[in-house]
C-alpha cells in the first residue's frame, strides 16, 4: 500500500511540472556560446565596448520531473532561465561558457552584459 502511494503521488507531482517560461521583457535577451578562442577573443572585444552585469546560471529539471520533461523542453527552461536572470540584472547580452548537460536536467552558465546596441 505505501510503495502504491509513494508512486502515485509521484507520478501526480510530476505531472505538475512544466518548464520555465520566459518573463514579458526577456525577449530582447540575445544568448552567445563560446566555444573556440576566435569567440573568446570577440568576448575580450566586447568586455571592452559593454557593461558587466555579472554571473548567470540557468537551469531546467529536477530528479522527480525529468522522465516528463523532454529534452528540448528542459534545454528551452534553462534557456529562459537564463533570459529572465539576464533582464533581472538589466544585461541584453549573455555569453555562455559552459553547459551542463545531467541526465535530470540541463544547465547553462555564463556572463551577462549590457551593450548599446
Amino acid at each position: 500500500m505505501n510503495k502504491l502511494f509513494i508512486l502515485s503521488l509521484l507520478i501526480t507531482l510530476s505531472s505538475c511540472t512544466n518548464f520555465i517560461r520566459p518573463a514579458d521583457d526577456s525577449e530582447n535577451v540575445r544568448i552567445f556560446f563560446t566555444k573556440n578562442m576566435l569567440e573568446q577573443a570577440t568576448v575580450k572585444d566586447m568586455e571592452t565596448h559593454c557593461a558587466f552585469k555579472g554571473e548567470v546560471i540557468g537551469s531546467e529539471g529536477h530528479w522527480y520531473s525529468y522522465l516528463f520533461l523532454s529534452n528540448v523542453d528542459m534545454t528551452q527552461g534553462a534557456l529562459n532561465d537564463v533570459r529572465n536572470k539576464a533582464t533581472e540584472q538589466g544585461s541584453n547580452i549573455v555569453i555562455i561558457h559552459q553547459v551542463g548537460d545531467f541526465l535530470t536536467s540541463v544547465t547553462f552558465v555564463g556572463q551577462s552584459y549590457f551593450c548599446k546596441l
